[in-house]
């Protein structure tokens, strides 16, 4: 059911506010009636709109893998930066929602046999993201993709070295920053998997 125009402003400054609080106080810090206090919302409103803080979490990063998959795609730069900014963004964003979520999404990920499952769909939106951002100026040119590149292996293979990084982020507690320090690691990574496939000068 749509919502109203009220109903979407209020659920707006819910999601701001948890937005805010979250990435200066880290999820586990911060609660529902954190959220509800800082947006000037009630809370049992809050429960009207999601289930749990959790789902708060999940709408914004949905949120955020649309928009920065949108940016990726019309990102002024070849082939490998315009991958690069898609994964350090997915980085930057993991490192917001925290360890202890990563960690549940990952698991969530691997025990469902529902392939329409949330944590599923999202793990099919990088991938369809990903194989768009590779094929979006295929074949036009030097730093793009040849017209017989693999997409769909070289899509997962980025996967695969993202998802490496994230879950030995997750392995170590977070004790390095994640999207800071697997920056050079991603971009050597990246620009060695595509080399092969890209047009030369």
């Amino acid at each position: 059911m749509a919502l109203t125009k009220k109903a979407e402003r209020t659920k707006a400054r819910l999601l701001a506010s948890a937005k805010k609080l979250i990435g200066e106080k880290g999820f586990d810090q911060v609660s529902v009636e954190d959220i509800t206090k800082d947006s000037g919302v009630a809370k049992g409103t809050f429960y009207h709109y999601f289930k749990c803080k959790e789902d708060v979490v999940g709408e914004l990063s949905f949120q955020s893998c649309e928009a920065t998959t949108e940016r990726s795609i019309h990102y002024d730069g070849p082939v490998a930066e315009r991958c690069f900014f898609y994964v350090t963004a997915l980085c930057r964003d993991a490192a917001w929602a925290g360890v202890r979520l990563v960690r549940q999404w990952i698991r969530e990920t691997m025990e469902s046999e529902e392939e329409d499952s949330e944590a599923k769909s999202a793990l099919y939106n990088i991938y369809n993201a990903l194989m768009d951002i590779c094929a979006v100026h295929q074949g036009e040119g030097p730093g793009e993709l040849t017209k017989d590149a693999p997409v769909d292996t070289l899509a997962k293979l980025m996967m695969s070295h993202l998802f490496g990084a994230l879950t030995i982020w997750c392995m170590m507690n977070g004790s390095f920053n994640l999207a800071e320090d697997s920056l050079d690691y991603m971009r050597i990574d990246i620009m060695n998997l595509l080399e092969p496939y890209t047009i030369k000068e």
